[in-house]
């Protein structure tokens, strides 16, 4: 699950931020849904976010739900391109805990088997 793990440090270095958003002026981050979630929460987050990735045609969502935390989110795969000689993908992830909602585009790079965001 070398790919997975790219993920994982992604996740991680934005729930850090999350959590000492007050000291930098992150603020905002503490009111997201991510900031909320568990790791079975961002377990399958990350599987829906390695599903869409591979998902051969865009507009497909993946949604994902933890009945036991009331989180939820669909990653839905856009438009699939080369950048640097690499391939990518556009991903809209929409996430969810109980009344908070955030989205966003992110850009997905693979280098050597590995996806990374992308700036």
């Amino acid at each position: 699950m070398r790919r997975a793990r790219g993920h994982w440090v992604l996740l991680a270095a934005l729930l850090v931020v999350g959590t000492a958003s007050a000291q930098v002026g992150f603020g905002f981050l503490a009111e997201t849904p991510l900031a909320r979630f568990n790791a079975d929460d961002l377990k399958m987050m990350n599987a829906a976010i390695e599903k869409a990735l591979g998902a051969p045609e865009p507009g497909t969502p993946v949604h994902w739900a933890n009945d036991q935390t009331a989180s939820s989110g669909e990653v839905i795969p856009q438009r699939a391109f080369e950048h640097q000689g690499r391939p990518c993908r556009d991903l809209r992830v929409v996430n969810r805990h109980r009344r908070l909602e955030s989205s966003g585009i992110y850009t997905m790079c693979r280098d050597n088997d590995r996806w990374s965001l992308t700036p």
